[in-house]
């Protein structure tokens, strides 16, 4: 039974954030303090809130879920528990609808790429890769794969580095469980607009292969520290013009092969529909003088890690190959 007492006569859930020192008691009877809001967003008339709270000296985080997903969220991550790459929920606060996770100290997003060794950026992308395979592996599509969603904590070796561990891919709570049989989701913009996959933008169907593309956008930056579909102008642009300026640097970096094009078209149902028609008209905003720029082709970047990429990035999500194969991908065995 869980129960909640603070330092002041606490609101209804979502009216505001729960002030500092408020202590809840959890289902496993264990006392959480409050340390901080972490963040806050309205929507649905009410604030969600994610907090930094404290239980016996050791961190923890409370997130607000949606009362109706509450019990859904609960059963998706109990399919990935014991996945060490994976994090999920250790207790909860039913009568507020909040899960208590383990904290982690950064998201990848606000990691120096720049300061990490080859070795150490391949052993992020390795871990939460083989996190994303655990979640496939029980046809969970994650949906909102991002930097921001792969975190970790930071320790330092006998030498003075300062090194990661702990990475694991978070944020299920968007997450959805499919039947084997099911083709997937429809008619759903998941994601973010700087890392959907060309079929999220479409609205089309989208299954596992569709965390696997924005995977990969994710794994270029681990690498390169380079967020490859993200300009200025486009982060300012109104709604329909930032569509267009990421979805022509999608062409650009990815829409190579006619075959791969064509399984495009047909997997979006043939030329007469509306997203195809859109994706044709940019293609032809292309010229000798403002050319496309092929991933593969870029010589700055490893070839064995162009290679992968270029595998996990196909516009037809039929030819991209699964986690568990991109696992196998020769580049994790170079040093």
């Amino acid at each position: 039974m869980s129960s909640i007492s603070a330092p002041t006569s606490a609101s209804p859930p979502g009216q505001q954030p729960l002030p500092m020192g408020t202590q809840i008691k959890s289902s496993l009877g264990k006392s959480y303090v409050i340390d901080g809001v972490l963040s806050e967003r309205p929507a649905a008339g009410r604030l969600w809130c994610v907090y930094r709270a404290t239980h016996e000296g050791k961190q923890f985080i409370l997130k607000d879920i949606i009362p109706g997903d509450f019990d859904y969220v609960i059963s998706l991550q109990k399919h990935v528990e014991h996945s060490p790459h994976v994090r999920t929920s250790v207790d909860s606060i039913p009568e507020r609808d909040i899960l208590v996770f383990p904290y982690l100290e950064k998201g990848l997003l606000h990691i120096d790429i720049a300061t990490l060794s080859s070795v150490a950026k391949k052993a992020i992308i390795r871990d939460a890769l083989a996190g994303l395979a655990d979640m496939h592996d029980k046809h969970i599509i994650h949906t909102d794969v991002k930097p921001t969603n792969i975190m970790m904590d930071s320790f330092k070796q006998d030498n003075g580095d300062l090194v990661w561990r702990n990475v694991q891919i978070t944020d299920l709570e968007a997450a959805v469980v499919l039947p084997p049989e099911a083709k997937g989701l429809t008619d759903r913009l998941s994601g973010n607009h700087f890392w959907r996959s060309p079929e999220a933008w479409a609205r089309g169907i989208q299954n596992t292969p569709s965390d696997i593309y924005s995977f990969a956008i994710t794994a270029i930056f681990a690498w390169t520290g380079s967020m490859v579909f993200f300009t200025e102008k486009a982060n300012h642009a109104p709604p329909e013009e930032q569509a267009e300026l990421i979805l022509r640097r999608h062409l650009s970096f990815f829409a190579i092969e006619v075959e791969d094009f064509e399984g495009f078209i047909a997997y979006h149902g043939g030329d007469d529909n509306a997203f195809v028609k859109y994706l044709k008209s940019l293609l032809c905003t292309f010229s000798a003088e403002d050319p496309r720029r092929p991933f593969g082709m870029w010589q700055q970047v490893d070839p064995q890690f162009r290679d992968l990429i270029c595998k996990m990035t196909y516009m037809d999500p039929f030819r991209r190959i699964t986690a568990r194969e991109a696992l196998q991908h020769p580049w994790f065995a170079e040093d």
